[in-house]
């Protein structure tokens, strides 16, 4: 009789063991699942978030990223620029109506919460580019990539938009610039000299903004617009910086590097 107790203690440490060892073994096989599913993804080019920047290197990037507001039409509408040459803003020709003059004030905001005042040097309504000149030389200008390597991708290019969406709303503010989810090139519409992306986060206000590829933080070219919801989710369309350089020598008779 004396063995029972001894027993039942046996049998009670032995199945504490056993559900001890069903806990480890399924935590580690959801941490292994997990990890199979971040290395998938991040392989089809998904996994790393936009977030992910240097802090030290968005700090420099955004130097030359301007929030753009232009009271062209009565109302006020606002967007991204970025610096393409000391002096001079690429933007999105939308920003200022419809292919009307601008005949009200345009204002860019640099990241110190300064004011400028900037004149519109030139836009094409059918490519939806337009050219800011300001007097702030000091702000410096963007690396631009060779966007005709990216006409027919043979890997996977990741891309990330900085700029300034939606600030009614708190998404951004004029002194603040923010980083937008990473997504995808896709393809590039040569006819139209416009990149497809899919998964850019593009909202109202960054258009004009610039466009990286996440490996080397060169503008791959300008947000224009982004498909309804309805149509497509997340599919993006972007001005090729090539484009803009063409642009920009036909309308100041220099050369963008």
């Amino acid at each position: 009789m004396a063995r029972k107790p001894a027993y039942a203690t046996a049998l009670l440490a032995g199945l504490f063991l056993v559900g001890l060892a069903v806990t480890v073994f399924a935590y580690v096989d959801v941490a292994w699942t997990h990890w199979l599913l971040v290395k998938d993804r991040t392989s089809r080019g998904g996994g790393s978030k936009a977030s992910s920047i240097d802090q030290q290197q968005f700090q420099n990037l955004r130097q030359s990223i301007l929030y753009v507001h232009a009271d062209c039409t009565g109302g006020g509408n606002s967007g991204t620029g970025f610096v393409v040459k000391p002096g001079f803003v690429a933007t999105a020709a939308h920003i200022f109506g419809e292919g009307q003059p601008c005949n009200g004030p345009i204002h860019l905001v640099d990241y110190k919460g300064l004011e400028h005042a900037a004149t519109l040097e030139g836009m094409s309504a059918e490519d939806d580019l337009a050219l800011l000149k300001f007097t702030d030389a000091t702000l410096p200008a963007l690396h631009l990539a060779n966007a005709t390597t990216y006409e027919t991708p043979n890997s996977v290019v990741r891309l990330v938009t900085i700029g300034y969406p939606l600030p009614d709303a708190g998404a951004s503010t004029p002194d603040r610039a923010s980083i937008s989810g990473e997504g995808t090139l896709s393809r590039f519409m040569r006819d139209r000299n416009v990149f497809v992306t899919s998964g850019l986060n593009l909202n109202p206000g960054n258009s004009g903004g610039p466009v990286f590829i996440r490996d080397n933080w060169t503008v791959l070219g300008i947000a224009r617009a982004k498909l309804p919801n309805t149509v497509g989710d997340g599919i993006g369309f972007v001005a090729s910086i090539r484009s803009f350089q063409t642009f920009f020598r036909d309308k100041t008779g220099e050369e963008l590097q």
